[in-house]
């Protein structure tokens, strides 16, 4: 056990070493938070116990350090793999508890310590439903402890572009189109409202949309899905309409007939 340990540790310490002196992903001032969560007894167990399953095989390429959840590349049986690593110490513990409160799938939690375990596991049965449902999102793999494997939309350790940064759309009527036919289904047929959609959580690959960063996504009982899923509509309409200067449909008239359509 101590020379796995070491191993997945001399792993993890060569990709942010080589990110932070070639590629310089990291920023200097974060190099050090990174380190110390990826280092964290319990985030290397967690890595273990997927090695140990079958489900990783490699780890490639520090593909974003936040403030919250830390994504490498990585690589198992099927092919490339992105892993979210959760902050433990650094969460916005409050912002959780918005979410998690008034959703009956998860008890009502207030240790910081199992918040953070609760919300991969979270993420990972959002993606699952949204799936289910046939919403563009990656597929869920694995989940255990404070990560979240899943499917890697991008090409040899590359993650595709956020809708944010891309320059040109060849259809951004239409691309708005499904992207808002995905929040119809995720709402009428999920029972599942996003809750923080923008631009910058929808990814553009091989001509297609993909919402990702889930993990906040409530149930349509809760008592704020209405007032998330008017969120999510007015931003992603006023981007488009922004952006690419198209008529956009009302956003509030859109929640209006989606809600009328869950009534039915």
């Amino acid at each position: 056990m101590p020379d796995k340990f070491e191993k997945i540790e001399e792993q993890i310490e060569r990709l942010l070493e080589r990110d932070r002196e070639k590629e310089k992903r990291i920023k200097d001032e974060e190099y050090y938070k990174v380190r110390q969560l990826a280092f964290d007894n319990r985030t290397v167990r967690s890595l273990l116990k997927l090695f140990n399953k079958g489900v990783l095989e490699d780890l490639t390429w520090v593909i974003s350090a936040g403030k919250e959840s830390l994504v490498l590349a990585g690589r198992g049986p099927e092919g490339e793999l992105a892993i979210k690593i959760y902050r433990i110490y650094t969460a916005n513990f409050k912002k959780y508890l918005d979410y998690i409160i008034g959703d009956h799938r998860f008890p009502p939690v207030r240790d910081r310590d199992k918040i953070i375990p609760l919300w991969a596991k979270k993420e990972f049965r959002n993606l699952k439903r949204l799936r289910d449902v046939e919403v563009n999102v990656p597929r869920p793999i694995d989940v255990t402890g404070n990560i979240l494997v899943m499917q890697f939309i991008g090409e040899e350790g590359v993650p595709a572009p956020l809708l944010k940064e891309v320059v040109d759309l060849e259809n951004p009527r239409q691309f708005l189109d499904a992207i808002l036919n995905d929040i119809r289904k995720a709402y009428v047929d999920g029972d599942l409202v996003h809750g923080d959609l923008s631009e910058y959580n929808v990814m553009v690959w091989r001509s297609k949309h993909w919402i990702i960063d889930v993990s906040q996504a409530v149930v349509t009982a809760h008592p704020l899905s209405f007032s998330f899923l008017l969120r999510d509509l007015e931003r992603i309409t006023s981007f488009f309409k922004k952006r690419y200067r198209i008529e956009v449909p009302d956003p509030y008239k859109l929640a209006e007939d989606l809600a009328k359509v869950k009534e039915v």
